[in-house]
């Protein structure tokens, strides 16, 4: 095998990545996903260590720059940061992200070398890395391998059982047999039929689990109660949101909107769609109060809060839920806070202490409890989700194990214009209901707003950049999966399994 590092392999390493990243919206190629990672397969043959991390790397920085691009906007147009500055932040999180990629390439060859096969050792080591992408450092799991499914309801119902990373290891799976077929029978050591016949089996598995699932869900829902519920999409632009003399225009927007859906059980409107403090500014909080009486329905929108709790002043991300009588009936404070967005991570320190935040809004956010629902007096708990906290698998699943029957995205997409980040958005939003046998209504200042069934199917979504208001009936599913009950036990068994290997595994002679 030739152990030298060519441009046709570099090449090779590069071509993964930008097939992966077409995989996922706006492209949508879902079927490139299944066979992307060929080429970079190819490339790693026989290679040492060092060249297998590097190749892996190419690949990252190819996928996540391609997929990523919308950073350079959000912080260039609305960060106000300088054009370069702007491009090295993408850069150094594509670089950051790049390593998961490199560490996988780098641990397939050392596999390799200790006779373990890529078509059960990639897919196990490919999960470990997504997992551990989810939790370190904040956690960034934005867009993991499974979630390019998102359009195909039959492949995702194995997610009750395994959540996303089982959907991330089966494609692993499909590309690493697709590669031992194709190679020559002296690759990886291995025998290119010998694992055949499980990999069909567990295929068949797969859809017709998917078969089964879709039906039994389905006859769930039919059986559910119904709420009637409304999702408005104000369309206020980012650079205007946040103007005080703009508070009253919003407001009254809102409101024209909302009489759009007048006799819905539950209006939801986007995240920071009051932008004020609402109840303790008197005038407009009256306003928000009176438009929750005409529409006749519980209002669920969001708003910043301030408190003052052991006498320091403190800050929420906040969706309130108010009665058909304006009353608030609870709230739910954001759990998960954006880095360098909501709160300067290590702020004491530099140069994290040279960096400000991005959001206009004074003082850093504190995180609200997870799991956290507000409930609606006859239809029962509501599991709220701010933001890109539809992208944490754990937030929705302590929601509905909480009791939860809906599942409520609130969120302000305006930053991304209209790139592929409000797509990228979304598509992670269908997975938390197939997980968690629960729908989804999605509110979105500039958009994608819609309503996804328990299935995993999008029934409505709206444009971007145009004033929305639509109504829908959602089943209350009582929730609850087996991934709801028992959480990441398939991932936490890939890490298990990956660290006994590492522990455990002989080199082969």
């Amino acid at each position: 095998m030739n152990k030298r590092t060519s441009l046709e392999h570099i090449l090779a390493a590069s071509l993964s990545g930008l097939l992966l990243a077409a995989g996922f919206p706006k492209w949508d190629l879902t079927w490139l996903l299944f066979a992307a990672l060929i080429p970079l397969y190819w490339a790693l043959q026989g290679k040492p260590l060092k060249s297998a991390f590097f190749l892996g790397l190419i690949s990252g920085l190819a996928h996540y720059l391609a997929l990523l691009y919308w950073i350079v906007f959000v912080t260039h147009v609305f960060g106000k940061l300088p054009l370069p500055l702007a491009i090295g932040i993408l850069f150094l999180l594509a670089g950051y992200l790049s390593l998961y990629a490199a560490v996988w390439a780098l641990g397939v060859n050392w596999g390799a070398a200790r006779g373990l096969s890529p078509l059960w050792w990639g897919p196990v080591l490919w999960v470990t890395l997504e997992f551990g992408q989810t939790y370190i450092i904040s956690g960034f799991p934005w867009e993991l391998l499974g979630y390019g499914l998102y359009l195909h309801p039959r492949l995702l119902q194995v997610t009750d059982i395994t959540g996303v990373y089982g959907l991330s290891f089966l494609v692993v799976l499909i590309n690493s047999g697709l590669f031992l077929f194709l190679s020559p029978p002296r690759a990886w050591r291995g025998r290119r039929w010998r694992h055949l016949p499980a990999l069909c089996l567990i295929l068949v598995l797969w859809l017709g689990y998917g078969y089964y699932r879709l039906g039994e869900v389905q006859g769930l829902e039919a059986k559910s109660p119904k709420i009637k519920v409304a999702v408005v999409q104000g369309n206020i632009k980012q650079g205007e949101k946040w103007k005080k003399e703009m508070a009253t225009a919003t407001l009254e927007r809102y409101a024209e909107l909302t009489r759009k859906v007048k006799g819905a059980q539950l209006v939801v409107w986007p995240e920071t769609s009051a932008p004020f403090f609402f109840l303790r500014t008197q005038d407009l909080s009256a306003q928000v109060q009176a438009i929750a009486k005409e529409s006749g329905g519980a209002l669920l929108f969001g708003s910043p809060a301030w408190e003052l709790v052991g006498g320091e002043d403190r800050y929420f991300n906040r969706a309130f839920l108010l009665s058909p009588q304006g009353e608030v009936l609870g709230y739910y404070d954001k759990a998960h806070l954006v880095p360098f967005g909501e709160y300067v991570p290590l702020r004491r320190y530099p140069p994290f202490s040279l960096v400000g935040k991005m959001v206009p809004m004074v003082g850093d956010f504190a995180e609200g409890p997870v799991g956290a629902t507000v409930s609606l007096p006859d239809n029962g708990a509501v599991g709220p989700l701010v933001c890109y906290e539809s992208i944490f698998p754990n937030l929705s699943r302590a929601q509905v194990k909480n009791g939860a029957r809906l599942l409520v995205n609130i969120t302000n997409d305006a930053w991304f214009g209209k790139t592929a980040a409000a797509y990228q958005h979304m598509s992670m939003a269908v997975l938390r209901c197939v997980e968690n046998h629960v729908s989804l209504a999605r509110a979105a200042n500039t958009g994608i707003s819609c309503f996804i069934d328990a299935r995993g199917q999008i029934l409505w979504q709206s444009a971007i950049d145009v004033p929305e208001a639509h109504t829908l009936e959602l089943p209350l599913m009582p929730g609850g999966s087996l991934y709801t009950k028992i959480g990441d036990v398939f991932a936490w068994a890939c890490v298990i399994l990956a660290g006994l290997l590492l522990i455990f595994a002989r080199r082969r002679r």
